[in-house]
This record gives structure tokens, C-alpha cells and sequence, in this order.
């Protein structure tokens, strides 16, 4: 860490000896630091003079520091030298003494502040460090670094909470604002809710990962936090998985088997055949395993007739006097057939029916609308999604949203 590091030059300091120079000098000087500073300053001339003898010498003239312009020329001597040696605590101290002299230029004092607070932090007084980096941040110092720092320093005083408190507050700022939190802003978020144990807070941060870097990774994330902490029943499991599915990040066996099992062959057999097969396919379960084997053979077996059956169903479920649940099972058939629009049109029946699962025809409706491409409408019917699907519904949206800018870019 050199005078680079922290973006700070060394201020020419005045030559005290000489009486013309003083004169003209506006800088008020105490006549005992006058007396004691001017033998440092040859010193610092003088390439035989070690560093370590330098700022013994600095540190002896301490004592005679009394004005502003005191504090400034000796707060600039001890922290260029002690940071040529490597001594944070003192750079660090005579950083203060600069700022706190009120004498530097007003353009510097953001910068300065900064390089106070990364010294501070380095120095494990993190409440000067907030202090100082806050002030940084008041003053316009823009520098994503600053947030980081100030978070982190909550977290290495064993305050996540308070770390999560403020990374909540800047983001939510950033966000206001229209601007993209950084991903390491929003990763740090992530581990800080986790590791407090607040499931939500983790779920928004993934989310928010997703939604502003999407990748394979993020949205892995997104929907794991989701699975792993969420308590979920085999039809919300069900669209959870759908969703994992249709991003591509499905990578392991066990998910296909959550997936297949949530699906379940008596009520959706093509789903689950086509994931069975496709988990075969890639090698991720074994097509001899039971539940796989059962999987295929019953999707198989029983695929046909429901097929044969669907236009009948779909004619009860859009009878005057239908139940909303019937009209949800008969969209349930044709989007475990990939007829999408005709699901699509079953779910809104449903969505008129008074006896309706509101939450759960309207998650439906909404991927039925992402998968003939309707990214608007489907954006729309998430947001509408209550309850304990809220949070699967979120996950959709932020697919929606996605696929429809990929959609304009391309």
C-alpha cells in the first residue's frame, strides 16, 4: 500500500527558515513548530536519513503543534513517511490530523475522507472508518468501494444485521434511482441475510442477482433459496421446478426427481415422461432406477387416453356451474401436453369461477403466457400472485421480464 494506493501526493511544505518565504506565506504557524519542524524537513532531503529516522523526528516535533496549519503540515510529514514504512496506524493518524485542520483544498476532502476511512478499516477502528467513509460519500466520493467497506465493517464487529440494515438502504436507493447495484453489493447482501437467518431478505437479494446478472449461476441461486428455505407444497414445488426447467439450470438428478415427483404421472404423464427421458438422456438418473422406470412407463401408458380425453374435460370445465378447481385441472392437462394457449384460455375460466384458487390459476396462467411467448401479460398476471406463491411468482416475472427484453434486443 503506497501513496498511489490511496490517491494522495505529498504536499510541499512551506521552508520555515527562510523570512522572505514566511512572509509571503498566509499559513499561520505557531512560532514553537516554526522552531521545531524545519530540521524534518532537511531531513527529508536527505537521502542518508532513513525513513524510520524521519519519522522519529516528525513524532518528536508533536508537541509543538498547535494551529490548523500546525496539524496540516505535520499531519502530511507523518503520513507520507509512515506509509513508506508500512505504519497504517500512524499514516492513519496523521490523515486525521489533515482533515480535522480544515485546511485542505475543498475539491480534496472527499478523497481524503476515503483514504482516512481505508485506513481506519485497516486499522480495525471500523466506527471512525463508517465515519470517515460516510463523509466521503456525503461530500460526492463515488466509489462503489465505500458501500462494501461500510458494510463490511458492520459485519467484522459481528453486526450483520446492522451491515443488512444499511446494504438495504443503499440499494434500495440505487434502485429508486433507476441505477444497477453492483453484483458484489448484491452478493454481499445475500451472505449478510443468510447468515442472520433472514430467509426473505436472502430470497430478494438472489432475486435482485437474477434479475440484474442473469446467469446460470444467479438464477440457480434464485430458485435453491426458494426450494431449500421455502415451505412449499408439491403444486407450488411443481412450478418452482418449471421454472428451474425452463432456464435451463436444471443439472442434477435430484432435481429431476423433485420435479418428477412434484409433476406426478397420474396427473400430468407427458410432463413427467419427457422429464424422465430427458434426465436419462443426460445421464443424470438412471432409467432402471423405480422411480424412473415408473415415471416412463406410466407416462407412457397413460399419456394417450388423457390426450383422447381433453376436449370432453375442457368442455365441463367451461360449463355454466363448473368449479373453479375443475377448470384449473383441465388447463393443468393441455399445459402437461405444451398446448399452451388452450391452458391458457382454461385458466382464465377458472380465474371467473368463485370457488377458484386465486394463486394458484393465476401462477398457472402466468407461465402458460411465457410459454407461447405472451412476456407482457404474463409479467402482468405474476404480479397479481399472492400468498405463499408470491415469491415463485417474483422468480416468473423476473424470467418474463428478461425473455421480453431479449425479445426487443434482438
Amino acid at each position: 500500500m503506497g501513496v498511489g494506493a490511496f490517491g494522495l501526493t505529498a504536499y510541499d511544505a512551506p521552508a520555515y527558515a527562510k523570512k522572505e518565504e514566511k512572509k509571503k506565506s498566509t499559513a499561520q504557524f505557531s512560532d514553537a513548530f516554526q522552531k521545531a519542524y524545519p530540521p524534518v524537513e532537511e531531513a527529508m532531503k536527505d537521502e542518508s536519513i532513513s525513513q524510520e529516522k524521519i519519522l522519529e523526528m516528525i513524532l518528536e516535533t508533536e508537541s509543538a503543534v498547535s494551529t490548523p496549519d500546525d496539524q496540516l503540515v505535520f499531519g502530511n510529514g507523518l503520513y507520507n513517511t509512515a506509509l513508506d514504512l508500512k505504519n497504517y496506524e500512524l499514516a492513519g493518524k496523521g490523515m486525521e490530523m489533515m482533515l480535522d485542520s480544515g485546511k485542505l483544498p475543498a475539491e480534496n476532502v472527499a478523497q481524503y475522507s476515503f483514504t482516512a476511512g481505508q485506513l481506519a478499516y485497516n486499522n480495525h477502528d471500523y466506527a471512525k472508518a463508517r465515519q470517515r467513509l460516510q463523509e466521503a460519500a456525503d461530500l460526492g466520493f463515488d466509489d462503489p468501494e465505500v458501500n462494501r467497506l461500510i458494510a463490511q465493517s458492520f459485519v467484522l464487529e459481528d453486526n450483520q444485521e446492522g451491515g443488512l440494515t444499511y446494504l438495504d438502504g443503499v440499494i434500495g436507493e440505487q434502485v429508486e434511482a433507476g441505477a444497477t447495484p453492483t453484483d458484489e453489493m448484491l452478493e454481499l447482501g445475500f451472505s449478510l441475510a443468510y447468515e442472520n437467518g433472514s430467509y426473505d431478505k436472502a430470497a430478494d437479494y438472489a432475486l435482485m442477482r437474477a434479475e440484474y446478472y442473469p446467469s446460470d449461476t444467479t438464477w440457480r441461486n434464485a430458485i435453491a433459496v426458494q426450494r431449500n428455505f421455502g415451505e412449499f407444497s408439491d403444486a407450488e414445488i411443481l412450478d418452482l421446478m418449471r421454472l428451474m426447467h425452463i432456464t435451463g439450470t436444471m443439472s442434477e438428478g435430484n432435481e429431476y426427481a423433485d420435479y418428477i415427483n412434484a409433476a406426478n404421472y397420474r396427473r400430468l404423464p407427458a410432463e413427467v415422461l419427457e422429464l424422465a427421458e430427458e434426465a436419462v438422456a443426460k445421464g443424470l438418473l438412471d432409467q432402471n432406477d423405480t422411480l424412473v422406470a415408473e415415471a416412463m412407463n406410466e407416462g407412457r401408458e397413460r399419456s394417450p387416453g388423457l390426450r383422447a380425453d381433453m376436449a370432453e374435460l375442457a368442455s365441463d370445465a367451461k360449463a355454466a356451474g363448473a368449479s373453479g378447481s375443475l377448470a384449473i385441472a383441465a388447463g393443468d392437462v393441455y399445459l402437461n401436453f405444451g398446448e399452451s394457449a388452450d391452458a391458457a384460455a382454461l385458466y382464465e375460466v377458472a380465474l371467473t369461477r368463485p370457488d377458484v384458487d386465486r394463486n394458484t390459476a393465476l401462477t398457472r396462467l402466468g407461465i402458460a403466457q411465457v410459454e407461447t411467448g405472451d412476456f407482457a401479460a404474463a409479467q402482468e398476471t405474476f404480479a397479481k400472485v399472492q400468498g405463499n406463491r408470491e415469491s415463485i411468482a417474483k422468480l416468473w416475472a423476473a424470467y418474463a421480464a428478461q425473455e421480453a427484453s431479449a425479445g426487443i434486443d434482438s
